[in-house]
């Protein structure tokens, strides 16, 4: 870690642990780390990635300097205006990046300056027009409430609106956020975005909000390099491929003790999910060993054999037929209760019905469909049996 001494104004390098005893101030600003990380080294680089956070969590006061805003001294410092450009009615560019996000959120004691060094106000003070400004709740901007207990689809939607010049780099600001470390891969584009929800996946196993997403608009896809022949607008898999893909998601939430934890996992194909549909456990059983011999007996063999038929044809029917599935995380119905966020599924291929499926469940792979839109239902979220959500890649 590198520090400048205020009082000799040399610049000094050492752990991060020996500064903390000290004290220090450290600056954020819209540019990012062009001083403050040798690129040169890919150590340094992954290493400063994954300790900004900790850099700013661990400071003892963080200046916020917005090279854009003018203080208007006629403004409260309640109204979102105060933060607007001297030279347009748009927020500060500092709002839109996706670096000072971590920086907003790690530590309480920050302190605001506008483009002439003008003292505006602290984090504190300002936190109530900090949220109407940034989306974010103003419990987790004052230090009422940890903001790490917002669920992840909460997280992101204070994302969905920033930019980061390098595509990489909206995934690996966001490291700290979520408390959880990547090793930078520049050059993998999108991949980056996708190896964080990957990670999360495997980090926040009662975390379903992660599937909370909704495309902005049915062209989304397209954006992502996504081969029309494959796949029909508002078709996707079970991870967004932005952070913009979150921006009206800022409402989740989870129940207090959440007792399912369900499996999700990246396979070569897609996410392997609980997804196999419930209709195989009960309507099934009149199809298997005893039961359909004895169908066929008690009804008479010609017509039990064509309604021991007729009953397949409408199970196989019913397999392929769209689903909605219900997430562990929640929104809030027009009377205020908490009903389930159900997402939309396509089968593309499943098993024929056929004997014994009990001990051997049918195989079923899906796409999710209907991504511009989210349901609610009270519907509890339950074990289904595993099966495959196809997942796009750029280029698919």
């Amino acid at each position: 870690m590198r520090l400048l001494d205020t009082t000799t104004f040399e610049l000094r390098n050492g752990d991060q642990n020996s500064f903390c005893q000290e004290g220090y101030a450290i600056l954020s600003h819209r540019w990012i780390d062009t001083c403050c990380i040798n690129k040169n080294s890919a150590t340094e680089e992954a290493e400063s990635i994954n300790s900004m956070f900790k850099w700013y969590r661990e400071a003892r006061l963080c200046i916020t300097y917005l090279a854009d805003v003018t203080r208007d001294v006629e403004l409260p410092i309640t109204s979102p205006r105060v933060f607007n450009r001297a030279s347009s009615e748009e927020r500060s560019e500092w709002f839109f990046r996706g670096w000072t996000l971590q920086e907003l959120l790690a530590l309480q004691e920050m302190q605001f300056y506008d483009m002439d060094w003008t003292y505006m106000g602290t984090k504190r003070e300002m936190a109530v027009t900090l949220a109407r400004v940034t989306r974010i709740d103003a419990r987790y901007l004052s230090g009422a409430e940890n903001f790490r207990d917002a669920c992840i689809a909460v997280k992101m939607s204070w994302m969905a609106l920033r930019k980061t010049t390098r595509e990489e780099d909206m995934a690996y600001s966001m490291l700290g956020i979520f408390g959880i470390t990547m090793t930078p891969q520049y050059g993998e584009g999108q991949g980056a975005f996708m190896r964080l929800q990957e990670t999360l996946m495997a980090t926040y196993l009662f975390d379903e909000s992660l599937f909370a997403w909704q495309m902005p608009d049915l062209s989304s896809d397209s954006q992502h390099g996504v081969r029309k022949d494959k796949w029909a607008p508002s078709e996707w898999g079970l991870l967004a491929a932005s952070p913009e893909w979150f921006k009206d998601s800022g409402d989740i939430e989870m129940a207090p003790h959440e007792s399912v934890t369900r499996s999700f996992a990246m396979t070569p194909q897609g996410l392997k999910a609980p997804i196999r549909r419930t209709l195989y456990t009960g309507e099934i059983m009149a199809l298997e060993g005893v039961f359909g011999i004895l169908w066929i007996s008690f009804v008479g063999t010609i017509f039990g054999g064509i309604g021991f038929l007729y009953l397949k044809h409408k199970l196989n029917k019913k397999a392929k037929e769209d689903f909605a599935f219900a997430l562990n995380c929640y929104r809030r119905d027009s009377d205020g209760k908490l009903a389930n966020v159900e997402i939309y599924l396509r089968p593309t291929s499943v098993d024929k019905v056929r004997y014994r499926y009990r001990k051997n469940p049918p195989s079923l792979v899906a796409k999710r469909i209907r991504c511009n839109e989210l349901g609610i239902r009270f519907k509890s979220a339950t074990d289904l049996g595993e099966g495959v959500v196809l997942q796009p890649r750029p280029g698919f």
